[in-house]
Parts: C-alpha cells; structure tokens; sequence
C-alpha cells in the first residue's frame, strides 16, 4: 500500500485537473486550496478536510476520524468548525471528502455555510397506544349512533 503522502499527491493531482483547485501551504503543510480558500490539507499519516452537513457528519463517523485545527494540530478535538482528520486507514474515502470539501465551499460563496456539526433529528413522537377492544367498541358505536351520515347534509341522501 502506497503511503498517504503519495494518495495526497494522487487527489491532488486530479483536484488540479478537474476542479479550480490549487496547491499551495497551509500552516507549512501541502494542502488544497479553492479560490485561495483552504479545504485539504496533510497532515502527517492522515488528511483533513473542511466540511460542513453531511459530509461532516460521514467523515466523522469514520473510526478514528477526530475534529481538528490545522493552525493547533496539537490541540485535542474538537478543534476548528468543520475540519476533520481522517487517517490514512480510510484513504478510498478521501476522493468522496476532498469533493465535498470543494461542493461545501461553492455552497459557501453562494449562501451561508454553518461549518458545526447539523443538529441531531428530534426524536419521532411517541406511538399511540394499540387500541383495546373497548377503545374500538366505543368507535363503533358512536359510528352507529350517527347513523353513518359522516357529515353529509339530508338534502344529500
């Protein structure tokens, strides 16, 4: 297996070739840049990316994928909004993450970007409880006791 020195090199490349990305420095670490914008950048066995929505949350839950800051690399997470480490034991997802590094910060110049992790999804509502058979009994004959007219006006009949 190539080291990930040579998959940055590889992605690199290709970012080059087919998007407006650049190479240049980042806190004197090779990275990626997108309109002067930093999106990827090396960082010893492993790459971070700048994300945002789902792309955030996908890298994230890779296993050992961790918050980062490229100006604090040192510090614990969760570092700088929207930077992820991913290590080079998930180097076959970098492409999918370079890409949406580049997708994120396009949505960024066109409107505004939260660089945080989206808000968990509420929690469904509670299922209502299953009907007893004196619940349903009940139904039935208030039905009954209407007569099935369901509304409809006696000129209708």
């Amino acid at each position: 297996m190539a080291n990930a020195r040579t998959h940055f090199d590889f992605l690199s490349s290709y970012l080059q070739r087919y998007s407006e990305a650049n190479r240049g420095l980042l806190a004197g670490r090779p990275c990626m840049t997108w309109h002067n914008t930093p999106f990827m950048t090396l960082f010893g066995h492993s790459v971070a990316f700048r994300l945002a929505g789902h792309g955030l949350v996908r890298a994230l839950a890779l296993p050992g994928a961790s918050g980062f800051d490229p100006f604090k690399p040192d510090e614990p997470p969760p570092g700088k909004p929207g930077w992820v480490l991913v290590p080079a034991a998930h180097w076959a997802s970098w492409d999918r993450c370079a890409l949406d590094a580049i997708r994120c910060l396009r949505l960024a110049q066109a409107q505004h970007v939260s660089w945080n992790l989206p808000p968990a999804p509420p929690e469904p509502p509670p299922a209502p409880p299953p009907s007893t058979s004196q619940s349903l009994a009940e139904r039935v004959a208030a039905i009954m006791k209407r007569g099935f007219s369901f509304g409809l006006a006696k000129s209708d009949h």
